[in-house]
């Protein structure tokens, strides 16, 4: 790797002060955040019928909700009028027996497609064209129990392609969808490069994460771990795991593949010879400086159906932990200071960067994404 840094401590005399960063620097403050791509919005059960949903995403006002036959809909949260924000306002019936979604200011009303269905303060005989007002609407998808919305570049920009599909996605018999068993939501306090690299990074969990569920951070271990590129990313090969409590729980002969791909994703599939559980990881960032993060779960195995009941309270804690880290690492990044990276387990961390790269490029020179990750044998202690 030549993605590597190092203290000037340890520079020969008379070196530069200033770390090595390689060709793919680390920037404190963050790039600019991913568009042309498909994010995490909320899951279908977090989206309930009948109610306006205001949210932000990538530093855009949206409010989504369901129409008349229960499909989502996003719009820009804000009147074209007087720039109320529609989610402040109440969803009412249409003759058409859709629904609108009517502005708490003036009651101007839209459908859910965007366009401006009705104006009570217009007379008879006013020339005025509704065909002509319309609020900016976004393309979602609902597939395994998640909305999905698209962010284009342009905000008249159509998706090219899909949300993606995960490898080892758990369903029950008879069914082509998977059905969210668990979720659980936080806010984090950072960029979305800082969120990202914070899921990826394989060294934080024993010193961050302080559980009897993971391994303490007196007992490191030295792992090694094969990568090949997948779609959009790059996955861990399916590997035999280190006997833990919660693969002991699943019991059998577990294998694990772990997928990352852009924007924010990490799926971990855990599979023995009956079982399957996924556990996703998604993170959707609301502005420069603020990111939602949802650890999704899918299974078909029995006994967690039971051990669900407690697991709240553990995946809120394993959040919090999180988000008080990058609060704290949002306190020395305000300074804007040079960062570092060392092999190899800051490897993933310059791999996400090199994708994301590529990802803005190719979409800003309209050609297909090449994805720049080559296999690899990574190895560190946690």
């Amino acid at each position: 790797m030549t993605d590597t840094a190092a203290p000037a401590s340890a520079s020969a005399p008379g070196a530069s002060s200033k770390p090595k960063t390689g060709d793919d620097p680390f920037r404190a403050l963050g790039g600019p955040l991913i568009r042309d791509i498909w994010y995490v919005a909320m899951t279908s059960d977090e989206l309930k019928a009948g109610k306006l949903y205001k949210k932000k995403f990538l530093g855009e006002p949206i409010v989504m909700g369901r129409d008349g036959r229960g499909a989502a809909f996003a719009l820009r949260d804000l009147c074209p009028h007087r720039a109320v924000p529609l989610s402040s306002g109440q969803m009412l019936d249409a003759p058409d027996g859709g629904k609108t979604v009517e502005c708490p200011y003036h009651g101007w009303r839209f459908r859910t497609d965007g366009g401006c269905a009705h104006i009570p303060s217009l007379v008879e005989g006013q020339p005025f064209d509704l065909s002509k007002i319309q609020v900016r609407n976004y393309a979602l998808r609902e597939q395994d129990g998640l909305i999905w919305i698209y962010m284009p570049t342009d905000p008249a920009g159509e998706p090219d392609s899909e949300p993606p599909r995960f490898a080892n996605m758990v369903r029950h018999k008879g069914q082509s969808e998977g059905k969210v068993k668990f979720v659980q939501r936080a806010e984090l306090a950072c960029h979305q490069d800082h969120a990202v690299i914070g899921l990826l990074d394989p060294a934080h969990t024993p010193f961050v994460h302080k559980s009897p569920l993971w391994r303490s951070s007196k007992t490191l271990k030295e792992k090694e771990k094969h990568y090949a590129p997948s779609e959009m990313g790059f996955t861990m090969l399916s590997h035999k795991p280190v006997n833990s409590y919660i693969y002991n729980i699943i019991g059998g002969e577990i294998r694990v593949e772990i997928q990352f791909l852009l924007p924010g994703l990490r799926s971990e599939s855990i599979r023995n010879e009956k079982y399957g559980f996924i556990g996703l990881a998604a993170i959707t960032p609301i502005d420069d400086t603020l990111c939602e993060i949802r650890e999704i779960m899918y299974w078909d195995v029995p006994i967690l159906n039971l051990v669900k009941l407690i697991a709240r309270p553990f995946t809120h804690a394993f959040l919090q932990q999180d988000a008080r880290i990058m609060k704290l690492q949002g306190e020395g990044l305000s300074y804007d200071p040079p960062l570092m990276q060392i092999p190899d387990a800051d490897t993933l961390m310059v791999w996400y960067r090199r994708l994301k790269r590529e990802w803005m490029s190719a979409k800003a020179e309209g050609r297909a994404f090449k994805n720049p990750v080559k296999p690899a044998v990574l190895r560190w202690r946690t």
